[in-house]
């Protein structure tokens, strides 16, 4: 812990106990945001993802974002009231790799299996060229390159819990389920999703379709001793075949189902998993019970369905509040009450611009050193906006 840091930790405890406790302070600190830091990106295009590292407790001041052939990995906690770039990779032609514009990335955990004493952390990015580069932080250089994709990779989720299990999808539907450490291809399948994300404890991953649909496919473990070729055989399959798909027939109201492309979801703690379809229709699902716990329409959202105008959200790692995107920017509570079992919360007003992806920080307790803060990343303007909670640099008496 640095000087910056030290005085950053001190200041916001005076200002929880002034508030009356953690619940308070960042109910106040998210009505009353103001942007704080904008950050312009050197490539000039749209950022496509925005990605905190939740993967390693010491390692979660971490955030990185993809853009045209281009991944950056700031620092927002070290520097103060200042965004820091620890790591810059240009994803050019290579005699390893064609290079090309990055779509997608997620962080790796590289606290295990790492020669550095401090730890590491390692990001996965993909995109155009077909592969998927593993760079590492404290060395900034790409320490692996995962071959076997034919077309372009769209998505891309890992787990804490397993640190070397990364699974990617590109856009002719083919999913596969890699062992980062060994740069090898584990199992394979051919699927119709549009996105997908990785159970919390690494034993499936769950895939949406074009057509609303959701699908489970096991990650069993003797699949680990078979490595799959990496190879443009589009009949690849996994080590048990295709039983090991599973339709999710979710029990929920016809109104609260998606009927458009699933464009984004992730996994929420307490075993739920949080999804969005391009009509702006999100849900959140008791994976266990396989029941909808709630459902609402996120207004003026509807996107299209396509690969390049497709809006994520973001979640906190406790799982109780979502960002996400229309005419105004939105947080909501899904423990909130009301028919949807959600409430929204206006937190930026009078957007003028389209918003590709939010990511919204921990606001709780739980973290190590507390670190709140909130980004956006804007289509039209290129810029990377950062608000941050952790100065607490909001009006108390906003007009």
């Amino acid at each position: 812990m640095n000087a910056e840091e030290a005085s950053l930790l001190w200041n916001r405890k005076d200002d929880v106990e002034q508030a009356g406790g953690h619940a308070a302070h960042r109910q106040l600190a998210l009505k009353h945001l103001k942007l704080k830091t904008v950050i312009k990106e050197s490539h000039c295009s749209p950022v496509h993802q925005l990605a905190f590292n939740y993967t390693d407790e010491g390692m979660q001041n971490l955030f990185a974002t993809v853009g045209n052939e281009q991944a950056t990995v700031y620092d927002d906690l070290h520097m103060g009231d200042f965004i820091a770039v620890v790591v810059n990779f240009a994803n050019q032609k290579t005699e390893h790799a064609d290079g090309g514009e990055l779509h997608t990335c997620t962080w790796l955990s590289g606290q295990h299996d790492t020669p550095h004493p401090h730890g590491d952390a390692l990001l996965a990015v993909a995109g155009a060229d077909h592969n998927i580069s593993v760079i590492s932080i404290v060395e900034a250089r790409v320490i692996g390159l995962l071959k076997g994709h034919t077309k372009d990779v769209v998505d891309l989720s890992a787990c804490s819990s397993k640190p070397g299990l990364l699974v990617s999808l590109s856009k002719d539907g083919n999913a596969r389920v890699w062992d980062v450490s060994q740069e090898l291809c584990i199992s394979c399948y051919n699927t119709d999703a549009s996105c997908l994300a990785v159970s919390p404890d690494g034993a499936f991953f769950v895939t949406g379709s074009k057509k609303g649909a959701l699908h489970s496919y096991q990650i069993a473990a003797h699949q680990q001793q078979q490595p799959v070729p990496s190879s443009s055989d589009k009949k690849c399959q996994t080590a048990s075949g295709s039983s090991e798909r599973e339709q999710l027939n979710m029990e929920c109201s016809s109104s609260g189902r998606h009927t458009e492309t699933i464009d984004c979801m992730q996994f929420l703690c307490q075993n739920r998993l949080a999804t969005k379809s391009a009509d702006g229709r999100m849900c959140v699902w008791d994976m266990a019970g396989r029941q909808q716990l709630s459902a609402w329409k996120v207004p003026s959202n509807n996107v299209g369905g396509g690969w390049a105008s497709r809006c994520r959200f973001g979640c906190t790692p406790d799982g109780a509040y979502i960002c996400v995107v229309s005419i105004k920017l939105l947080r909501f509570d899904i423990a909130g009450e009301g028919e949807s079992g959600c409430s929204a919360f206006a937190l930026l007003h009078k957007l003028t611009c389209k918003i590709c992806c939010t990511r919204l920080l921990a606001m709780c307790p739980c973290l190590a050193g507390g670190q709140i803060s909130k980004a956006i990343t804007s289509r039209c303007c290129l810029e990377l906006q950062c608000i941050s909670l952790a100065a607490l640099s909001f009006d108390s008496n906003p007009t």
